[in-house]
């Protein structure tokens, strides 16, 4: 599997389907899910369909994507029970999207056993391509073919926590853990809210504009990209009990720090959530 031929489907995909509907949409083409923020659009459909053949030719496994998933709701259960699968989400951050906003992304994953081993997030409106491979290394491709790096920012000193500006998607969180986490932005330097997209979520984290993430809602096409792309540039992806994020568990809350750093804020939400999960 060459990952170069994952970032050149992921881009034609995104050319010839998504960036024409960008700010284009027709009446009709953007409905809601489950709840009235989570929208599909023509684009999320039509770009799904055309990236799994391409996905599977390039390595003939299952492919888990989000619409397919939509209408499979078992489809995600295969990836805890094969070898090694896709993971795809057409269009993460669709509301961005359907409301004319750049912070949207493409975003595929290679799991491996279960695990999350490469993955690759495209942001179509400026080009930027992140790739990581677990055991490997994190890079940025841009538009023009140039690479850089993308690996951890900084020294590598603990900092405190009043130091730390981070990201949390509290909504998901039950009432109670939520209330109590609201506490959080007392502990650390800033908390913000998300942009709606982890696309761009980790793109913050491997940029130094935040120190770590937190999310309760895992489903795998979210996050298995990011959390191989960021392991593979030094940081730590766990659940809060400290087990690794695994994409075919989804459902449970993990955060994404520095190694060096994950412990100690992994302390101080347990403390605010008042659970030990």
């Amino acid at each position: 599997m060459n990952p170069t031929d994952v970032d050149q489907a992921m881009r034609d995909v995104a050319d010839a389907i998504i960036r024409p509907r960008f700010r284009s949409l027709a009446e009709g083409e953007v409905s809601s899910k489950s709840h009235p923020d989570d929208l599909v659009t023509i684009a999320d459909v039509e770009a799904e369909r055309a990236l799994t053949p391409l996905l599977a030719a390039i390595e003939d496994i299952p492919v888990v994507g989000e619409e397919a998933s939509e209408h499979d709701p078992s489809l995600p259960d295969v990836l805890g029970a094969v070898a090694a699968a896709w993971t795809v989400d057409p269009v993460d951050g669709t509301w961005n999207f359907a409301h004319g906003k750049v912070e949207y992304a493409v975003m595929v994953a290679r799991v491996e056993d279960g695990e999350a081993q490469a993955g690759w997030i495209l942001h179509p409106e400026t080009g930027d391509m992140i790739h990581g491979e677990v055991g490997g290394e994190a890079t940025v491709t841009a538009a023009n073919g140039r690479v850089r790096s993308a690996g951890l920012v900084g020294d590598e000193r603990v900092r405190p926590l009043s130091e730390l500006r981070g990201m949390a998607v509290l909504r998901f969180a039950p009432g109670g853990i939520s209330e109590g986490l609201a506490g959080l932005a007392e502990d650390v330097a800033e908390l913000t809210p998300p942009r709606m997209c982890a696309g761009w979520d980790y793109w913050d984290l491997l940029n130094g504009d935040a120190d770590f993430l937190l999310y309760f809602r895992a489903k795998p096409w979210d996050h298995a990209p990011g959390a191989a792309i960021v392991r593979a540039a030094g940081f730590a992806a766990r659940h809060l009990d400290g087990t690794d994020y695994r994409p075919g568990d989804p459902g449970r809350p993990f955060l994404v720090a520095r190694e060096s750093e994950w412990d100690l804020l992994a302390e101080a939400i347990r403390a605010r959530a008042g659970v030990q999960f």
